[in-house]
């Protein structure tokens, strides 16, 4: 029989009772019955405990974990060989080149010296702040650890801050003139979408008006003499394919009213408006790598 006890979520203690053998255990040579009780501790290092492991024997367990320690360094030397090929690069100034090489480092796993090396690829030896300015980037900057987000803002900390400041200058009368312009249209361009609304009511009504009048008429034709039900019946047909292509022309126009309406609350239907835009989308990215 045997006992298995997780304490504190790091180690797995195995009792084995008298007279019983681990089944793989048994395909080893040699391998005698057990009298006494044996009791196998295997402990996790922190952070590595896998609820996995604990189905498994301690001859599968210590397999296992030994596995998983060769696919560590196997990960850790790839990790240094694209390191090293990425300092090569970042020497030669192909930073381009650089940067697939720490980013491809970085997929085995999380180092501080990586990823200091990749931003320094992507500023162009912390020469050029561009890099910071594609929202996917300031992101991917804003959660890396505090050790190396200092590294690099130690280097461009005060440019980017200058930087922000004249982003700053001009957005800020740029966002009022293009407000302001913005306020100025939409009533016009409103009043334009009540206009042709209430245009299109009336037609359709009219319409649902003559189609119902066009059945009625017809269903008197055959239980009134004369021709009279006849031509009040093609005549409400007719008002009604009348009022049916008025109904469909307001119906264009509304549609292009509220088109226009919605182009107008957005910024970059003008050439002020598309530059307030970019310097908002800048400014974000800043904020994000300051954190602020």
């Amino acid at each position: 029989m045997e006992e298995r006890i997780i304490d504190n979520e790091r180690e797995i203690k195995i009792k084995r009772k008298r007279g019983v053998i681990d089944a793989q255990d048994a395909l080893a040579e040699d391998t005698e019955v057990q009298d006494e009780e044996e009791e196998v501790v295997l402990e996790f290092p922190d952070g590595e405990y896998d609820e996995d492991l604990v189905g498994l024997t301690p001859a599968q367990l210590k397999e296992e974990l030994a596995r998983r320690e060769r696919a560590k360094r196997e990960a850790l030397d790839a990790q240094t060989k694209l390191m090293a090929e990425g300092e090569e690069k970042l020497q030669e100034k192909a930073y381009a080149d650089a940067e697939i090489f720490f980013a491809q480092a970085l997929v085995y796993g999380e180092n501080a010296q990586a990823s200091e090396r990749l931003w320094r690829a992507r500023t162009h030896d912390f020469s050029e702040t561009e890099s910071f300015y594609e929202k996917t980037n300031a992101e991917e900057f804003a959660l890396l650890p505090e050790d190396v987000r200092g590294c690099v803002l130690d280097r461009m900390k005060e440019r980017l801050q200058t930087e922000r400041v004249e982003y700053e200058a001009e957005a800020t009368p740029l966002k009022e003139e293009v407000e302001s312009a913005i306020a100025a249209r939409r009533g016009p361009f409103l009043a334009n979408k009540a206009y042709y609304l209430l245009r299109f009511r009336i037609c359709l009504f009219a319409f649902v008006l003559c189609i119902v009048g066009a059945v009625i008429s017809a269903s008197m034709i055959y239980s009134t003499e004369g021709m009279l039900p006849v031509w009040i019946a093609i005549g409400f047909g007719a008002a009604a394919l009348v009022c049916l292509g008025l109904t469909i022309a307001f119906l264009r126009k509304l549609f292009e009213a509220r088109r226009l309406c919605v182009q107008n609350d957005t910024l970059s239907s003008t050439e002020e408006g598309a530059r307030l835009e970019y310097l908002n989308g800048r400014l974000e990215c800043l904020n994000l790598v300051l954190g602020e």
